[in-house]
């Protein structure tokens, strides 16, 4: 099994002038990317004895997208040291929480970030990354004292938790290794692709499809930040193969696509890689018009659990509702409370069996365990699966509503309600009540300019749902909180005054 690092120096000695990375600059080759990780390797290991403390060494990471993240990245995992990524758009207090709790040996900060670390540890050295240093320092290789293995912890990830608060995730070379070897089958990558992850390389979907292209040796077309109107551009510019995005941001591609391109469509995207919220009809609709060569691949993973189910393009044909079916190298187990298989069409929590999942919690052994169960792995996801072998997502089972002792998904009411055109968004919870137990609430955003009465609301749940699952009351807000990536947070619902009312 070929390592990260090694694969980045195989393909500078094999094909040194062929393109890496493209950005919105410059083309750096795969030659300029290995000095210019090795210049980082150099960086990094110039206080050796930053390395001799015990526990997992930690190089913190807090970075814009950039070439410079992308060589420190690779440079930690040469040398088995374990790159703790974290969000730019954190707050300044989550940022000292979480680099308090893991005292990285040192931190890599981009120069315009530095404001949002006030508070350092003192045993942490920083190295200000600064775009006007050389991308690459000719001449001043060495060869690093450490190295890593299948088995090092390479990548430190981080997932919101039951409070809201930044929870790091743990990843093993190997677990990225395998999946990478999955999904090219099953996303038929190759040497010859580009492509494009227009997200922050903070999130593990933009990131993993960096360092896959890297490791088979493609070009990765990176973006400083997200705007519609660049990501056309480089779609227009350059022959990009595969697109990792999730759906709000091909919603704003779309949108700029057809005000301003005069193109009838993209035709050199062979796939759309996504993940997240479900798509709905009418963007896989706009998918084929946009993109007529492109087949749409829908994903189902965690952060803990990695690819879990695939719906290809057969699959949404014929499936569409569905997740799709086990990936590459994955099983998957539906089980009831008794732990036994649930029934075909029966509801059950969601187990997976793979070589991809995590390697578990940073600091927090019990939490862990809540995972990871021997051989397989659960997040507590509800599912169900069909004759043909595939699956349908239910919800989540912490999120589960109990009201008059009935076992509620807010996930299918949430579904239904975003089917009037008036809703932009909506999230269901259950609200303690004396009779009910829990009494079903759905808080809804309307659209700008639009109205609905909730007589309309109501009516809409009884033809649709059972009568017990239909919202007792119904709250309109004009915002929600949400998560960093965008998505409305569970966790923080309680913060909203409607609830209080």
């Amino acid at each position: 099994m070929m390592l990260l690092a090694d694969a980045i120096r195989m393909h500078a000695v094999d094909e040194p002038e062929k393109i890496a990375i493209c950005d919105d600059s410059r083309q750096i080759s795969y030659d300029e990317l290995h000095h210019g990780m090795m210049a980082a390797v150099n960086e990094l290991l110039a206080n050796e004895e930053d390395f001799e403390a015990g526990g997992l060494p930690l190089v913190g990471m807090l970075m814009n997208n950039s070439a410079a993240m992308i060589e420190y990245f690779l440079a930690t995992v040469k040398i088995g040291m374990c790159a703790a990524v974290f969000d730019p758009k954190w707050s300044i207090a989550n940022l000292t929480d979480v680099i308090t709790e893991c005292k990285p040996l040192v931190l890599i900060v981009d120069k315009e970030l530095i404001t949002k670390v006030p508070h350092i540890p003192a045993s942490t050295r920083v190295i200000i990354a600064n775009e006007d240093k050389p991308l690459f320092v000719a001449n001043k290789e060495v060869a690093p004292q450490r190295s890593s293995t299948e088995e090092s912890l390479f990548y430190m990830g981080f997932t919101s938790g039951t409070t809201g608060r930044p929870k790091g995730y743990l990843r093993s070379q190997r677990s990225w290794i395998k999946s990478f070897s999955y999904a090219r089958e099953t996303f038929m990558h190759s040497a010859r692709d580009h492509v494009l992850a227009p997200g922050s390389l903070a999130y593990s979907l933009s990131l993993y499809a960096c360092i896959q292209t890297l490791y088979f040796g493609g070009t990765f077309h990176l973006t400083r930040k997200f705007r519609a109107e660049s990501v056309l551009e480089t779609l227009t510019a350059h022959p990009v193969t595969n697109l990792y995005l999730v759906p709000t941001m091909f919603e704003a591609l779309y949108k700029a696509f057809t005000a301003s391109y005069s193109v009838a469509s993209l035709p050199s995207v062979r796939s759309l890689i996504t993940s997240g919220d479900k798509w709905s009809p009418e963007s896989k609709r706009k998918v084929t018009e946009m993109f007529e060569n492109a087949g749409l691949y829908e994903f189902y993973g965690a952060s803990e659990l990695s690819f879990v189910t695939v719906l290809d393009p057969e699959g949404n044909r014929y499936k569409p509702d569905s997740i799709g079916k086990p990936f590459a190298g994955v099983q998957v187990s539906i089980r009831k409370a008794d732990h036994t298989e649930a029934a075909e069409g029966t509801v059950g929590q969601l187990f997976v069996k793979s070589p991809m999942v995590f390697s578990g919690y940073y600091g927090s052994v019990q939490e862990t365990s809540q995972v990871l169960h021997g051989e397989w792995a659960t997040v507590g996801d509800l599912a169900t699966r069909d004759s043909e072998g595939y699956l349908y997502l239910v919800g989540r089972k912490k999120n589960m509503i109990i009201s008059g002792g009935l076992n509620i998904y807010p996930e299918e009411i949430e579904k239904l309600l975003l089917t009037l055109d008036a809703v932009e968004e909506a999230i269901v919870v259950g609200v303690p009540d004396a009779y009910w137990g829990q009494k079903v609430t759905a808080l809804i955003k309307l659209r700008t300019g639009s109205e609905i009465s909730d007589d309309e609301i109501v009516s809409l749940c009884r033809q649709e749902l059972a009568s017990y699952k239909c919202p007792k009351r119904i709250i309109r807000v004009d915002t929600f909180p949400y998560t960093t990536s965008g998505k409305i947070s569970r966790a923080k619902l309680d913060e909203l005054q409607e609830l209080k009312q």
